[in-house]
């Protein structure tokens, strides 16, 4: 098994894989059955070694090993991935840790204590009062869903509205939802960031909507895009948007420039073309206390707080990622 994987490892390494040994145990313990550690203590059979050269050949042309194997690991789940949607990555995940630290200044908040930390005395005494606690979220761009889900598994008393633009890519997030179980907590609806489609169910749509305020009426006749969810309707809002600049999207690495979806990856011109309707939407569903949580560039820290700020959120942070850049924005609605 040593040989083969170096061998493996030399063929991706030409074709441009930068982790080229990781991958190469990667896909062998896939066609295995085992952890990638593993396959060094066992036989790969003529049927796996032959399976395995297929998956080699789709690596050397390219294709991201998650892609390949079918699912990624996010959080403790088993997200499963397809070209339909971005691969979840790392950093994503500490914006489903943002929410979690940051849960209980929101409205609404957890009523059964999780390994992560136990309820603030606040959000004890709204549970010892018996005000409601369910947690209204939306997950905007879900793609695979692995934030709504993560989120879900995590808050046992959250309902999470998944929204995407593609249709493919929220298919995928339902699968990903009932597979793991969270199908009865868990609503998809297509729709350009925060105008779902009217005729899609979803348990954060009310049929008759109060008339909106001066402050909303004022944002919408300025161009504003309207938003379909009730004005003060959720806990939460939170987002992974495209924020790519255009231009910056031609010179990615071709395994996300050649198959991950652009619709995506391109944030526009300065990379904030969806953040700016997006954030202003928000200010308009969140209830008072309510949170917005984004996931930006590296240099985009500044002018997405500023764009909170100017929104009316208040108490905006920016916070850094694994490598010390600026990776998340949160705000919350006054």
């Amino acid at each position: 098994m040593n040989d083969l994987i170096k061998q493996l490892e030399a063929r991706l390494a030409a074709a441009g894989s930068g982790n080229a040994k990781r991958a190469a145990e990667e896909l062998a313990a896939h066609v295995m059955g085992c952890r990638p550690l593993e396959i060094y203590f066992k036989t790969i059979t003529p049927e796996q070694q032959a399976e395995l050269e297929k998956l080699i050949v789709r690596a050397e042309q390219g294709e991201p090993i998650q892609y390949i194997i079918g699912h990624v690991d996010f959080r403790g789940l088993e997200i499963r991935c397809d070209r339909r949607a971005l691969i979840p990555r790392p950093e994503t995940e500490l914006l489903v840790q943002a929410v979690l630290d940051n849960v209980d200044a929101t409205p609404s908040s957890r009523t059964k204590q999780t390994k992560r930390d136990p309820p603030s005395p606040k959000a004890t005494a709204r549970r010892d009062e018996g005000v409601a606690s369910t947690l209204k979220i939306v997950d905007v761009g879900s793609g695979t869903g692995c934030i709504a889900l993560a989120l879900l598994s995590e808050l046992p008393n959250a309902e999470v509205v998944a929204v995407d633009v593609s249709s493919d890519a929220l298919a995928l997030a339902k699968e990903n939802a009932e597979r793991l179980g969270f199908g009865g907590r868990f609503t998809a609806v297509q729709g350009n960031l925060l105008n779902v489609d009217a005729t899609t169910p979803s348990r954060c749509k009310q049929e008759k909507r109060d008339p909106p305020s001066p402050e909303a009426t004022a944002r919408r006749d300025e161009g504003v895009a309207f938003t379909f969810f009730a004005e003060a309707s959720l806990d939460i809002v939170v987002s992974n948007p495209p924020y790519i600049l255009s231009g910056v999207c031609k010179t990615l690495d071709p395994s996300v420039r050649d198959f991950e979806p652009k619709l995506a990856l391109d944030g526009g011109a300065d990379g904030l073309d969806l953040v700016r309707p997006l954030v202003e939407q928000a200010a308009w569903v969140l209830k008072p206390g309510g949170g917005i949580f984004l996931e930006i560039g590296y240099d985009q820290g500044l002018a997405v707080a500023l764009i909170l700020k100017d929104a009316g959120f208040q108490r905006v942070e920016i916070k850094k990622d694994y490598a010390g850049l600026d990776r998340i924005v949160i705000g919350f609605r006054r």
